[in-house]
């Protein structure tokens, strides 16, 4: 199968007539995806800027140097090859490190706290006037801050090993593999644009599949925390825990059980403060 093109799997498996024939397909279609694809190789990033040199030997030079330098760990989210197997096989590893690699944090509040000393060095350079003492209170806080969001975030990932990852995603591929219409479906209707204009039938394909996966895996988070799934339902992460909880109304902060420590917490400091 590593010489045919997906358009060509996809066209075997809807044309195939017997159920053992597709199965027999898809295994070989997941075996082919599984033997290129691992879990993310990870790297460490950084966040740089150069303090003049002048400024090295003055106080606040020396507190801006010292934080010249921020790591995180980071990922390569793009594929330097072009083939459907190789972008397919970039996006599962991409999902995985999205919802369930805890040593990967992207989220946007935790980079911002993170680039707290550049935005700051920056805008000393600016004019704005703060004492080297202020420089290094104000940094200083923003990296507890970050290290106790880098602590939420990675709450909100889901625990699952790469394997059983690779379970739930082959479940998802099926269900792809059964609800595809191929191409010659939509060339069909009478509205249909000519797809080979602005892409390829593989291009088709991969799109489809990237989309679905992503949207699969939305839905089986909501499966994860035991949740339903709703048109109008709207969701967010608890503020303690970082589960993911139905917005029922306004004021909805807290999952069901960080909402009753809370509540016996509150009674226990009332009782305290009445004896």
């Amino acid at each position: 199968m590593t010489d045919k093109y997906l358009y060509e799997i996809m066209d075997d498996y809807k044309h195939a007539a017997l159920a053992k024939e597709k199965d027999a397909l898809f295994q070989t279609f997941c075996s082919s995806i599984w033997e290129n694809c691992c879990k993310q190789r990870l790297c460490l990033k950084e966040i740089r800027f150069k303090v003049k040199k002048e400024l090295l030997q003055t106080p606040i030079g020396q507190v801006f140097q010292a934080y010249s330098k921020i790591e995180y760990m980071g990922y390569q989210a793009m594929s330097e090859e072009t083939d459907w197997r190789s972008l397919l096989c970039q996006k599962l590893s991409n999902l995985y490190t999205k919802y369930f690699d805890k040593e990967v944090i992207l989220n946007r509040e935790y980079l911002y706290l993170l680039h707290t000393p550049k935005r700051l060095y920056c805008n000393w350079l600016k004019g704005n006037a703060f004492t080297p003492e202020e420089a290094l209170a104000l940094i200083k806080e923003a990296m507890e801050k970050a290290e106790q969001k880098k602590a939420v975030f990675q709450n909100q990932k889901m625990e699952l090993s790469w394997q059983e990852y690779k379970q739930v995603a082959e479940g998802f591929l099926r269900k792809l593999f059964d609800c595809c219409k191929l191409l010659d479906h939509y060339e069909k209707a009478s509205d249909f644009y000519n797809i080979y204009d602005f892409m390829n039938e593989d291009n088709f394909y991969v799109r489809y599949f990237c989309k679905s996966l992503e949207a699969y895996m939305k839905n089986y988070t909501k499966e994860y925390y035991g949740l339903k799934r709703g048109r109008n339902k709207k969701y967010i992460r608890c503020s303690l825990c970082g589960s993911l909880i139905e917005r029922t109304g306004p004021n909805t902060r807290y999952c069901t059980e960080c909402r009753r420590n809370r509540r016996l917490q509150t009674k226990r400091a009332w009782l305290k403060r009445a004896c």
